[in-house]
């Protein structure tokens, strides 16, 4: 397969898109031609675009000649289902990959805590073996970002994805064989949590090798909705296998499901080299200017305010679902299990709809949409005493936090500096996995004053009041009214 250079996002491919425009091949067709069958660069902006269609489609008749001008073939809609992003061929087999290990990787989060209580009943124990598996991603994931703007993401996903699997195994062998103890437990958790901090930024990075820019959209809405379905799924298959074999055959599934992506990446995703670094760069220099542009540039600064807040206070409330479910709804295991499968069903369908409907327009509208919803259904959660109401508030939520999670990764993905795209993600992964613990103890702490779910309520305001003035603020609003000014189109009509 040539190797495509979709990463070349200040440089143009004019020709390419007039002989796309010539024969019609505007869709998902063309976009598979671009993502990796003929290895042309990606396109730049839906307005030079459009300006160029004009220019083409211009008759050229002499005055002198009454000819009645003939009208411009009208350009054919981007097909909205089945999924565009699917036609192209390395994201399919990519995307497809993603649903073993994503399902094996929920039936893992309940086997690991069965396991670990098992041995030792001990809430406390558990609650440090996911600290293993979590902090890492505080200190790594920066770095992680920082790996794939310097090294080809490919190659990092073959090293990461090769130590899950190896991870999963060893936690396998040592359930399986009766020698898992709970500092042995520990130490793979940690070595797990260190390669997944390293593993998200790069993965996340990889969408926009994969695609065209119109279609990240589409293709990280796809990618969430994989999660939330094997998030319905995964759990109940672990009870059953817990039942019937035991937490290491859960262990073992993981392992064995990063067989399909580690076979994608060998066999179907080119090896993308990273753009080029300035001479005499260093890797902590390079890792401070991802930082620096989050201060210098309004957009990547909203951004980074809206996914603070949301950690902070949108996302911290989940902890709390246990003390939901006896104190306000008066039910026991069966009620709690609900709440936590239902918020599934919201992903999923707010992954459906929009990979139907998405595109790079409108994605500040999604992130303005996607807050106030948020806002409402977890103030709706935190003051409902009616299973019914809190499950559809639920549903909601699920829904919210997709739109605002897909309206700003791909808006870091296209619209900010390409060559800082792996350290941009990895801030963002860095801010949801240091803030939402942090949200939770704050939560502690002001509910044991004005309680518990009047804190949440009052967050919940909070977040819808944040992303609505940082998508109405004139800086942001800006990158999406103004004309282009640069050759990546970072304005390229986004609202």
């Amino acid at each position: 397969m040539t190797e495509r250079r979709h990463r070349e996002e200040f440089g143009g491919a004019l020709q390419d898109r007039k002989k796309d425009d010539q024969a019609g091949a505007h869709g998902a067709g063309a976009y598979q031609s671009v993502a990796g069958v003929s290895g042309s660069p990606r396109s730049d902006s839906d307005d030079e675009r459009v300006e160029e269609r004009e220019l083409e489609v211009a008759p050229l008749v002499p005055a002198a000649v009454p000819a009645v001008t003939p009208a411009a073939a009208p350009i054919p809609p981007l097909r909205r289902w089945p999924p565009p992003s699917l036609a192209v061929r390395p994201f399919r087999w990519y995307w497809i990959a993603q649903w073993p290990t994503l399902l094996g990787t929920w039936m893992q989060v309940v086997a690991l805590g069965f396991l670990v209580y098992d041995l030792t009943r001990s809430t406390a124990a558990v609650a440090a073996v996911s600290a293993a598996d979590g902090l890492p991603a505080v200190f790594l994931s920066l770095g992680g970002g920082l790996l794939a703007d310097r090294l080809p993401r490919r190659r990092i996903l073959l090293f990461t994805q090769s130590v899950l699997g190896v991870s999963s195994g060893a936690l396998a062998v040592l359930a399986l064989t009766g020698h898992a103890g709970f500092w042995s437990i520990i130490a793979v958790a940690v070595v797990y949590g260190s390669a997944d901090a390293l593993d998200l930024p790069t993965r996340q990075a990889m969408v926009a090798d994969l695609v065209d820019r119109d279609l990240i959209v589409n293709a990280v809405a796809l990618s969430s909705t994989a999660m939330s379905a094997t998030r319905i799924i995964g759990p109940s298959l672990a009870g059953l296998l817990i039942a019937t074999a035991g937490p290491g055959a859960c262990f073992a599934a993981l392992s064995v499901a990063y067989i399909a992506p580690l076979a994608v990446l060998l066999t179907v995703i080119p090896d993308v080299k990273p753009l080029p670094r300035a001479a005499g760069a260093t890797a902590l220099g390079e890792l401070f200017e991802g930082v620096r542009l989050v201060r210098r540039d309004p957009l990547v600064r909203g951004i980074v305010i809206v996914c603070a807040t949301l950690a902070f206070l949108g996302v911290s409330y989940m902890p709390y679902l246990p003390v939901l479910a006896r104190t306000q709804l008066h039910g026991g295991p069966a009620v709690l299990g609900l709440l936590y499968s239902i918020g599934g069903v919201g992903g999923v369908v707010g992954g459906v709809v929009i990979a139907t409907i998405g595109n790079t327009a409108g994605r500040r509208r999604l992130l303005i949409v996607g807050g106030l919803v948020y806002a409402v259904s977890l103030f709706a959660v935190a003051h409902s005493a009616v299973l019914g109401l809190t499950l559809v508030a639920l549903v909601g939520i699920s829904f919210a936090f997709l739109a605002m999670n897909t309206s700003m990764t791909t808006l870091l993905q296209t619209d900010a500096d390409p060559r800082l795209r792996g350290r941009l993600l990895g801030i963002y992964a860095m801010l949801f996995a240091g803030l939402q613990p942090l949200g939770t103890v704050m939560y502690t702490i002001v509910g044991s004053v004005f309680g518990l779910f009047n804190a949440i309520g009052v967050g919940a305001v909070g977040v819808g009041v944040v992303a609505v003035a940082v998508a109405m603020s004139p800086g942001f609003r800006s990158r999406f009214t103004a004309p282009p000014t640069s050759p990546s189109g970072d304005a390229g009509g986004a609202d």
